[in-house]
C-alpha cells in the first residue's frame, strides 16, 4: 500500500508541476496533455510507454509527442533511458524508460545533463563537418585543438545560468 501512495503523490506532483509550467506559459497545451498522459502509464514497474501510445491517449500525433518529451527534458521534468535488445543477433533499440522528476534540484541535474548531452551532439556534427570539408579542399588544414577539448559534465552549468534556471520555474530556496 505505501508504493501505491508514493506512485500516486509523484503522478500528484507532477500534475501540479505541469500546471505551473503552463500557466507560466514555458510549455503549450499541447505538451501539457503529452505529459499528462505519460504520467497516466506511470505503472508499479515503471513508465515505458510507446510513442504511439502516448500520442493515442493524449489525441496528438507522434511528433507533437516527441516534441513535447524534447520540451520536458530541456525542463529537467522528465528523464529517459534508452535501453537496447538482442535481435537476431543484432543490437536494436528498445523501449524507452521514462522517470517523472519532482525536486527542483534533481530537475536542475536533469536540464544540465541533457544540455550537455545537446552539447556533445552538436559538436560531434560541427566535428563531422569539418573534417568532411578538410577532405574535400586540395589544401591540407592543421586540424584544430577545438575538438579535443575535455568532455563537460552533467552538472556543466554555471552558478549563474544555474539560478537563472530555477527563478525561471519558480524555485524560491527550500529543498
Amino acid at each position: 500500500m505505501p508504493r501505491l501512495f508514493e506512485r500516486l503523490l509523484v503522478v500528484t506532483s507532477f500534475a501540479s508541476t505541469l500546471w505551473t509550467l503552463t500557466q507560466s506559459r514555458q510549455i503549450t497545451g499541447k505538451t501539457h496533455l503529452v505529459l499528462q498522459a505519460l504520467a497516466s502509464f506511470q505503472g508499479y514497474r515503471g513508465l515505458f510507454p510507446s510513442h504511439e501510445s502516448i500520442a493515442s491517449r493524449s489525441g496528438c500525433s507522434v511528433r507533437t509527442v516527441i516534441r513535447a518529451l524534447e520540451a520536458a527534458y530541456r525542463l529537467g521534468i522528465v528523464t529517459r533511458t534508452r535501453q537496447r535488445q538482442r535481435v537476431s543477433g543484432r543490437v536494436c533499440n528498445g523501449v524507452n524508460r521514462y522517470r517523472l522528476i519532482i525536486k527542483p534540484l534533481e530537475q536542475a541535474r536533469a536540464a544540465a545533463v541533457h544540455y550537455t548531452q545537446q552539447l556533445r551532439e552538436a559538436l560531434s556534427r560541427r566535428k563531422q563537418a569539418f573534417l568532411s570539408k578538410c577532405q574535400n579542399d586540395s589544401e591540407p588544414h592543421i586540424q584544430s585543438n577545438f575538438f579535443n577539448t575535455e568532455p563537460l559534465s552533467g552538472a556543466g552549468m554555471s552558478h549563474n545560468d544555474l539560478i537563472r534556471w530555477c527563478e525561471s520555474i519558480g524555485y524560491r530556496g527550500s529543498t
